[in-house]
């Protein structure tokens, strides 16, 4: 008779258990279906040449994949996109990370400082592009013109359209736009550290960097790591802002790798070489995402 609310329980969780699969698998199976198909359509396009203009297609097998290892451009465009990628997430960390800092400060006005620290994210993409194409235009452009009076920049000469600066710029521009995103995620994670940490601390004798370096950025560590996953995928396949500013130019300096697949369908027409493409770079996220799965499961089992 003991056993008995014990055998009770256990049937109690097994039915809460098969009630929860069962309310969550339509939604499982939805996005499944959502996520599962585009990636297998995109692979078995990927095995075809096809027209556009007629919409014959030709079964040409793994000829696509082996055509991109003869691509010049393309490898260009993908160390294009790796710097991309690699520059845009230290700019918006650092920067998220110091204006984290700054709006954690119980400083007179700092609610409308915050506010204004906001304005880059939730401003329209098409927006910023407009604007910061007005500030660098080579001949009235306020950033351009300033360059220009101090020797920086030749005499009319625009930032974006020279093959030197052209990336650069671009990425300066994505960091000005998610450092903010950065700064909340930091900023928010700050407000749930213990305060009990930071007194020990200065028992201890710490001062206000030895308080940051040995307090406040290893509670961000996690912070970080989800900034890295999220933001490195959104930024590694980003179109709007590059295509906005550049598209891609001049002479393919600030090529990434979705304004290419981009012009190889819409310019060359060339379905499934883009399908292939895509399906190389999904590969690459996918094995990367294991990567760093892989690695978080170690140093929590060495933590715990």
């Amino acid at each position: 008779m003991a056993s008995t609310p014990a055998i009770l329980t256990r049937g109690l969780t097994g039915r809460q258990q098969r009630a929860g699969i069962a309310f969550a698998l339509p939604a499982a199976l939805l996005f499944a279906t959502i996520l599962a198909y585009p990636i297998f359509e995109s692979f078995r396009t990927s095995l075809f040449s096809i027209d556009l203009l007629t919409g014959d297609a030709e079964f040409v097998g793994l000829g696509n994949f082996s055509a991109v290892l003869s691509d010049r451009t393309l490898w260009s465009t993908i160390g294009h996109t790796l710097a991309w990628t690699v520059l845009s997430l230290a700019g918006q960390l650092g920067l998220g990370l110091a204006a984290a800092l700054l709006i954690d400060a119980d400083w007179p006005g700092m609610r409308w400082i915050r506010q204004l620290l906001l304005i880059p994210y939730v401003v329209p993409v098409i927006a910023s592009a407009l604007v910061w194409q007005w500030m660098l235009d080579g001949h009235y452009g306020i950033i351009s013109t300033s360059l220009q009076s101090w020797g920086a920049l030749q005499p009319g000469a625009n930032p974006l359209g020279q093959e030197s600066t052209s990336l650069a710029m671009v990425v300066l521009v994505n960091i000005w736009r998610g450092f903010p995103f950065a700064m909340l995620v930091f900023w928010a994670r700050m407000q749930s550290i213990d305060k009990a940490q930071y007194e020990a601390a200065r028992v201890d004798g710490a001062g206000p960097w030895r308080e940051f370096v040995h307090v406040t950025l290893p509670n961000l560590r996690s912070a970080a790591l989800s900034l890295l996953a999220l933001r490195g995928i959104w930024t590694l396949m980003y179109f709007e802002l590059v295509w906005l500013l550049t598209r891609g130019g001049p002479a393919g300096s600030s090529e990434v790798l979705s304004t290419y697949i981009y012009k190889v369908v819409m310019g060359e027409f060339r379905v499934g070489y883009a399908a292939a493409i895509a399906s190389l770079a999904g590969l690459f996220l996918g094995l990367a995402g294991l990567v760093g799965w892989i690695i978080y499961r170690l140093r929590v089992r060495r933590t715990a």
